[in-house]
């Protein structure tokens, strides 16, 4: 199932999660008070009206909580505690408290009423005569009922008038049932209403809360119950609620006079949230007038009225918003509004105003069916600014792009056996991903949604080629299959122009099945295992703007080979790789050549073998000590030897669809060493035995190279050749490529990898990395990248990367902490991004200030975070690419 939202929205947002914790409590409210009702219906005798327990006790209370009187349930559902107020009315003041009312729509008045009308008050003393005490000698302790689990009451003096039926408890009241207990000076309890009265010090304690109040009064038949100058404390939590009147007038409402509300300690919060009314239906709405939101010293916000929904799941209503500005886009709002329309679907609308750009609006739709899930994300901007572009085909046109647009989506389906599964990913140009990422309705939002529910996300953010497939597969043992259906949009080609479409595709695969010509090969742990991979596609492609398909290709793909691994004599492993790679084609139409366009040549097909080769062992000894309080360390050294053998034929006449169209010869020789050193370290636990043992690898130093001894140099001087996705043709030395690993302690780590041409003796690329790091928790790290575009695919290149990353968090003093990142491109001379957080955080709230600046924007905002509440402002970068909001 989905995740509840979280229901926030500014200004109301902070209400709203009152209502829902309110609502959370209220949850089991009901079949408490039926429980009540049932244990505390034989009271008493209904023959002889006499208690059916009384006993004298002596020994101390076990501090337990409420249920007998059905406070336990209203309170662990709606309150949370601070001190409680002074109050100087005593039980003999009740009746002066409450008049006689006749108002039927408000049944509370008439059952608390009834409690009191055969109280004696103080202008009646003589009434004192009709009482009779229960037990004159000693602490009294009773059972009212002889059902589980049974309600006690201790008291220091027990008086029960016959006439009413009402039973008074005075001095030290302690009820208990089960694991609850209620303590107070006095209680009154009243038969025929089915109702009871506890005043003076009233606590209330249970495993989920502890509250205070001045005086309670309940009634179990009518699941009603009201307490005075209430305070609640759920350290679960940590929330407190006080009210001067908390009153449950039905199974399904609540309402609170003068509420506050807060996550703070003391009794002066650094905030807290008060409104002088405050209804909740459960199944409904909340509503609350005289909104106030506090810091310690003076109000910040107020607010006459408001209603907000609340349920205790998913319900409709308003997330956390979003405000800021942007030098590029100006100021910017987005207020989301999450729409429940079941237990399995629902809707979230993010309306995103940007003064400079235009109103944007998003629309999420969301569904987890039985047959199957699926998240939809649409976005629309009329845009104020023209994004001039041009299309990079041939004589393409410029665009500009006004009306702009995102359809993504990803759907998994069950059907039987098969996996049915639908991406889309459609978008109107290539610069809208990248202009919004960092926003509530771009890129990084999108992916981290879809990866957090499904997984596995879509395009990546600055591929200009979209690809939307629906395929359907089916894994049973070891074959797979699957069929697809895909459509390829590239956002720099002019209606699609030179852009291939891999329309339809078959695939069947054998996967690692036992192979062997012996009655004991197959079962063999070690025996030849047997993979077949089969593949067929469909292809069109165009190329100009007069005919809609110049290519159209059927390519039908088999690939058997047979892996063997085996153990030699305990020292060596031994590792073999043969297979065949075969290719039938059926094209027709253009096709890409030396000199322009061509035709293909009819049906054609290639076969090629291949052979894997390796040799490896292990080498190692154990020496005394290591860093720290190591008492072992194991040095390793793995040499590996390989071969590999392509044979393939002329492929020059072939199409080029994709990689499986293109097969270099090789004769590649690869060999390396890695080094490893392992610490062993005990852990003691706390008598100082050794509780386990702590491995650490604390360096590893790889070197490998290869030499090839195959000439591809006549293929090298053909067109074609730029598809291989390797530059080396000719025989030679190849690259050496180091790699370097240290973990010395758990804050201090390394890696360096590196690539060095054989041939001209320059690196063609490095990847640096560190962290450091303390036990107060600030860090330092960094990441330097730079690559030569030695890949090629088809007529596009991978650009040089030469850039570093630095992040940093320093925890400058208590409370205070900063947050930097940044990432420079050498390449450019120029910063692409950085980031700055200056942030304050104390028991109940949090406090920051973002700083973001990139080449085309700067962005300033303001996040607040309220312990218990969630958080609000400005998202800005990775701020803004947290999980789903819902």
């Amino acid at each position: 199932m989905f995740h509840q939202p979280a229901l926030f929205s500014f200004p109301i947002f902070v209400w709203g999660l009152i209502f829902l914790l309110i609502a959370t409590f209220l949850g089991t409210a009901a079949s408490s008070a039926m429980a009540a009702k049932s244990d505390s219906s034989r009271l008493f005798d209904p023959e002889s009206k006499s208690l059916l327990k009384t006993s004298s006790a002596s020994s101390s209370a076990q501090y337990l909580t409420p249920s007998l009187l059905n406070i336990g349930p209203v309170f662990a559902q709606n309150m949370a505690a601070q001190d409680p107020t002074s109050d100087t009315r005593s039980s003999d003041a009740w009746s002066h408290d409450i008049g006689p009312t006749t108002d039927a729509a408000n049944p509370f008045i008439d059952w608390e009423e009834s409690i009191l009308q055969d109280q004696p008050s103080e202008a009646q003393p003589d009434a004192i005569s009709e009482w009779e005490e229960v037990a004159p000698i000693g602490r009294v302790r009773m059972s009212l009922t002889d059902t589980e689990p049974t309600v006690e009451i201790e008291a220091d003096l027990v008086l029960h008038d016959r006439t009413s039926g009402q039973l008074q408890f005075i001095g030290n009241v302690l009820i208990t049932r089960a694991d609850e207990v209620i303590t107070g000076t006095r209680a009154l309890w009243h038969e025929p209403s089915r109702s009871a009265e506890i005043s003076g010090e009233v606590t209330i304690k249970t495993a989920d809360f502890t509250a205070t109040a001045t005086r309670a009064a309940v009634n179990m038949d009518l699941k009603l119950a009201k307490i005075y100058d209430g305070q609640a404390f759920f350290p679960a939590r940590h929330y407190y609620v006080q009210g001067d009147v908390i009153e449950r007038q039905g199974p399904e409402t609540l309402y609170i006079n003068e509420a506050v509300f807060t996550t703070c300690d003391g009794t002066k919060p650094s905030w807290s949230l008060k409104a002088s009314n405050f209804l909740v239906n459960r199944n409904g709405v909340a509503t609350a007038s005289s909104v106030r939101f506090n810091n310690k010293y003076f109000p910040m916000l107020f607010l006459p009225y408001f209603m907000v929904p609340l349920q205790q799941d998913r319900q409709t209503g308003f997330l956390i918003p979003s405000i800021g500005n942007s030098s590029r886009d100006g100021f910017f709002a987005a207020t989301p509004f999450f729409l429940e329309l079941g237990e399995d679907r629902d809707l979230t609308f993010l309306p995103f105003y940007r003064s400079e750009r235009g109103l944007a609006m998003t629309v999420e739709a969301r569904y987890n069916l039985s047959a199957g899930q699926g998240i939809w994300l649409a976005t629309y901007l009329r845009d104020n600014k023209n994004n001039v572009y041009r299309f990079k085909n041939p004589g393409g046109p410029v665009r500009n792009s006004r009306d702009l647009y995102w359809l993504r989506a990803i759907n998994t389906w069950k059907a039987g056996d098969w996996d049915l599964n639908l991406d889309l990913d459609l978008v109107s140009d290539p610069l809208f991903l990248y202009a919004f990422r960092h926003d509530a309705d771009g890129f990084h939002y999108s992916q981290n949604t879809l990866t957090n529910y499904f997984g596995r996300s879509l395009n990546e953010e600055l591929d200009p080629t979209r690809l939307s497939t629906f395929f359907a597969q089916r894994v049973l043992a070891d074959t797979y299959l699957q069929g697809s259906l895909s459509y390829t949009d590239n956002l720099y080609r002019h209606k699609n122009i030179d852009t291939l479409q891999n329309l339809t595709s078959l695939r069947f695969d054998l996967v690692s099945r036992p192979f062997g010509f012996g009655p004991d090969m197959p079962s063999s742990p070690g025996g030849p295992r047997l993979t077949l991979s089969t593949q067929y596609d469909f292809f069109t492609r165009k190329y100009n703007n007069l005919s809609a398909v110049t290519e159209t290709g059927h390519r039908l793909h088999a690939a058997p080979s047979v892996f063997y691994n085996h153990n030699l004599g305990g020292i060596f492993n031994f590792k073999a790789d043969a297979g065949l790679d075969f290719s039938a084609y059926i094209p027709s139409g253009l096709r890409p050549g030396a000199w322009g366009q061509e035709r293909h040549s009819g049906f054609d097909k290639r076969i090629s073998a291949n052979l894997d080769l390796e040799l490896s062992t292990s080498l190692q000894r154990i020496f005394d000590g290591g860093p720290g309080d190591a008492v072992g360390t194991l040095h390793q050294v793995t040499p590996i030897v390989s071969l590999e053998i392509v044979e393939a034929p002329d492929q020059s006449k072939l199409p080029y669809w994709d990689m499986l169209d293109r097969k270099l010869n090789r004769r590649t020789l690869r060999y390396g060493l890695l080094n490893t050193f392992t610490s062993k370290t005990p852990k003691l636990n706390a008598d100082g035995e050794i509780s386990y043992y702590d491995y650490r690898q604390l360096i590893k130093i790889g070197v490998y190279s290869s030499y090839e001894f195959a000439s591809n140099l006549d293929l090298a001087e053909r067109n074609w050749a730029r598809y291989y996705t390797n530059g080396y043709f000719d025989r030679g030395v190849g690259p050496v490529e180091f790699e370097l690993m240290t973990n010395l302690s758990p804050n201090l780590s390394a890696r360096l990898l590196s690539s060095l041409d054989g041939r001209t003796g320059q690196f063609t690329s490095h990847e640096v990395s560190m962290n450091l790091g303390n036990r107060r928790g600030d860090r330092i790290s960094f990441i330097y990248d730079y690559d030569q575009p030695t890949l090629r695919q088809g007529p596009a290149q991978v650009n040089n990367i030469n850039q570093i990353r630095g992040d940093a968090v320093l925890n400058l003093s208590s409370g205070w902490s900063a947050q930097f990142s940044t990432r420079y491109d050498f390449l450019q001379n120029q910063e692409l991004e950085t980031n700055i957080t200056l942030s304050y955080s104390s028991q109940c709230y949090g406090v920051s200030l973002v700083y973001y600046d990139s080449y085309d924007d700067r962005k300033i905002g303001l996040v607040i975070n309220l312990l218990g509440l969630g958080s609000f402002g400005t998202p800005t970068t990775s701020l803004s690419s947290a999980s789903d909001s819902h």
